[in-house]
């Protein structure tokens, strides 16, 4: 099964380079304790159909709160992230 979930809060949203999409990035806090206060996150890239989630892309500034669900995809032999669905709290 090909299926990521991942909650986390707004870095950035960008036109990517693939097909006229966006690519939203965002900061996903990390389960181990032993990070620092200026390394609690990683920043995670996630690409979206510009088309299918154009109401969801108006939504979301810097900060917010976004859960997507999505799948793995290989393009020219590097992991993306593809979003299927998204919530902006």
């Amino acid at each position: 099964m090909n299926f990521v979930a991942i909650i986390g809060i707004v870095e950035n949203l960008t036109e990517s380079t693939l097909n006229d999409n966006r690519t939203l990035c965002i900061k996903v806090e990390k389960i181990s304790q032993d990070h620092t206060d200026a390394d609690w996150y990683d920043i995670v890239n996630v690409n979206l159909d510009k088309e299918m989630f154009q109401q969801e892309i108006n939504n979301i500034s810097r900060g917010c709160i976004i859960g997507i669900k999505g799948r793995i995809k290989f393009i020219n032999e590097q992991m993306h992230l593809i979003g299927e669905r998204v919530q902006v709290f």
